[in-house]
């Protein structure tokens, strides 16, 4: 569940269903574009105020799973990233060591990581891990510079104590350009996939420790003109099943799918043309729920 996509006034109710669903931990991006609106402008008030929304987990019983991009995708604009940025540099070239990239995400990450240390869970926070860029492997550029720059950043502000993970496909495709030294590689896949292939490619680049989705896809998204995505219950409680029973950690994305207000959502392409995605995100929880707890 991702805080700038449910209204404040309703955090607490839906972390409630959370915890009656069985679950432990939750998830959530920060999207840069609503905490910077415009250069050098800062909302961390209401309901960007994600500090608050990490306590509020944390009275709820809940550790944090933190995804800190700075760009995340999460179907939104421009992957979270500050439309602003097109207007300093057109020729901008977005996730790469481009130095008129970084400049801006080394200064949004010297405002935004001081925030985070304090809720880390060595801090008596509740947030456990800090995940670094999002599904880097998938992306053309491949600049391991731009992630070590990154990665550096991310442990000079954060500390030595933190874990600090990547996600990306689970494939070797996608691995190989979104393995970085000294971050651990997790996945991401959905119901019907072949749940042994894809731990064995997590498996190739991080020999030890947790098997885990990162995002273990329960619905898809939605595109305006297009028929609403469903996904058979049956098949992601079987997935589900198969995961658990290897000992993995899984993250449901989305569990609570909640709505991307305003314009921030985002599109995809089928390589002819572009998809806006809807405002609201849906899955079919409610019944994968049920048919789970039944296996």
């Amino acid at each position: 569940m991702h805080y700038f996509r449910v209204p404040k006034p309703y955090w607490k109710d839906r972390m409630a269903k959370m915890a009656a669903a069985g679950l432990n931990a939750i998830q959530t991006y920060i999207s840069w574009n609503m905490h910077e609106p415009q250069p050098g402008v800062y909302n961390f008030e209401d309901g960007n105020d994600f500090a608050a929304y990490l306590q509020l987990a944390q009275e709820m019983g809940f550790v944090v799973i933190l995804r800190v991009g700075p760009y995340i995708d999460s179907e939104r604009d421009l992957g979270g990233l500050p439309f602003w940025l097109l207007q300093k540099n057109p020729h901008m070239r977005l996730r790469t060591n481009d130095p008129s990239y970084l400049q801006y995400v080394d200064r949004w990450l010297d405002v935004l990581l001081p925030k985070v240390k304090p809720l880390l869970y060595v801090n008596g926070g509740p947030v456990i891990t800090v995940q670094v860029e999002n599904e880097y492997g998938s992306y053309y550029a491949c600049d391991f510079d731009y992630m070590h720059h990154l990665r550096d950043k991310f442990r000079q502000q954060l500390g030595k104590d933190v874990v600090l993970f990547t996600t990306d496909g689970g494939t070797e495709g996608f691995l190989k350009c979104g393995k970085v030294d000294g971050l651990y590689s997790t996945v991401d896949f959905g119901s019907g996939s072949d749940v042994k292939a894809a731990f064995e490619a997590q498996r190739n680049h991080e020999p030890h420790g947790p098997l885990v989705n990162s995002e273990f896809y329960p619905g898809w998204i939605d595109h305006w003109s297009y028929k609403h995505e469903t996904v058979d219950a049956d098949r992601v409680a079987k997935t589900l099943y198969e995961m658990l029973a290897m000992n993995a950690s899984v993250t449901i994305y989305m569990f609570e799918g909640g709505t991307s207000f305003g314009f921030y959502n985002g599109n995809t392409t089928n390589n002819t043309s572009f998809m806006c995605i809807k405002n609201t995100f849906r899955t079919s929880i409610v019944k994968f729920i049920y048919i789970f707890y039944s296996y």
